[in-house]
């Protein structure tokens, strides 16, 4: 092989030694004097900002926010089902009937009407603040300035506790 202009020689040894570095996750780069090292990446504070952030959107969609409980059933509606079923119970309200029949999983509850409605209204109180919590960590973490900040900052602060509810 031609040697490539600007470019070391290395010892066969050397070139193995960073071929394993490379497979441990090390990188190669250049040291000051043109030759090649390992180095351990370092990202960028950027990285490190869209990391965090992935870890606070898993965190709000988790069962760590989003679930509650009826008589000891853990469960989660999303928006859309909580706005059918507010739908649906004014409806039988509003044809008399004073019970409604609830899902969680597969577990139904028999629940007077009233008790739905008082019970999805704070449901959706519940996640409202939790939306507002999520934003208010996303705007903070944005707003962090250096690569400490952001790996230090605890985003599972501020969430309103766990709905729990009687059948």
């Amino acid at each position: 092989d031609e040697p490539v202009e600007g470019s070391v020689e290395i010892t066969e040894e050397h070139y193995q030694e960073l071929l394993v570095g490379q497979s441990a996750g090390l990188l190669i780069a250049e040291s000051q004097k043109g030759y090649p090292i390992l180095a351990i990446y370092e990202p960028s504070i950027e990285e490190i900002r869209a990391q965090k952030l992935n870890e606070l959107s898993l965190y709000d969609s988790s069962e760590e926010v989003n679930q509650f409980c009826i008589d000891n059933t853990h469960g989660w509606w999303n928006k859309a089902t909580r706005v059918g079923l507010m739908n649906s119970i004014a409806i039988e309200r509003a044809s008399g009937r004073s019970e409604t029949n609830i899902w969680l999983g597969d577990t139904l509850f028999v629940l007077p009407v009233g008790k739905a409605i008082d019970m999805l209204q704070q449901l959706e109180l519940y996640a409202l603040t939790c939306f507002d919590t999520t934003q208010r960590h996303t705007k903070a973490i944005q707003q962090l300035e250096t690569k400490d900040e952001i790996e230090t900052y605890d985003f599972r602060t501020s969430y309103p506790g766990k709905l729990s509810f009687s059948g």
